[in-house]
């Protein structure tokens, strides 16, 4: 298995546009509060301004075709002398093509991600992930993530 992992470029915004439209889906169907389908769900000068970005990294996991992707955030905490300032990682999306799905691949590429964070001195790596996304949440436990904090709400 041939499998490599890359910086996208613009030009891999269908690719990463295809999968990431299969997550916004299962996002839409579990939160139709807070998430709508469109024809676009990753908006490309959107795309193109995280490539172009200074602090924002995008990566491909490959082999043969795009298989998994991944947005991250490189973040400095806020100087506060009440805060240890810290370098961060933040993982702002995370998606495997759903027909790579369960074969490891995504269990892989994270732990690549995680090296690229270790590389550039980051003190952690983070991410948010829905209550309701039981499968993502067994996968991070599954790559030693704990939970840090709680974001909670109530309809009204």
């Amino acid at each position: 298995m041939n499998l490599h992992i890359r910086e996208a470029t613009k030009n891999d915004y269908d690719e990463v546009h295809q999968i990431q439209r299969q997550v916004h889906e299962m996002h839409t169907k579990e939160r139709p509060d807070h998430y709508q389908m469109a024809d676009t769900t990753l908006d490309q000068q959107y795309f193109n301004n995280l490539i172009d970005g200074e602090n924002t990294k995008v990566f491909l996991l490959e082999q043969d075709q795009p298989i998994a992707y991944t947005i991250l955030t490189i973040k400095n905490t806020v100087e506060r002398p009440i805060l240890i300032p810290k370098k961060v990682v933040y993982m702002d999306d995370f998606g495997v093509d759903q027909t790579f799905r369960g074969k490891g691949l995504g269990k892989r590429f994270f732990g690549e991600i995680v090296e690229y964070a270790k590389t550039i001195g980051a003190d952690s790596l983070e991410l948010g992930v829905w209550e309701f996304n039981e499968d993502a949440i067994k996968f991070y436990e599954s790559m030693n993530l704990k939970t840090k904090s709680r974001m909670m709400e109530i309809r009204l």
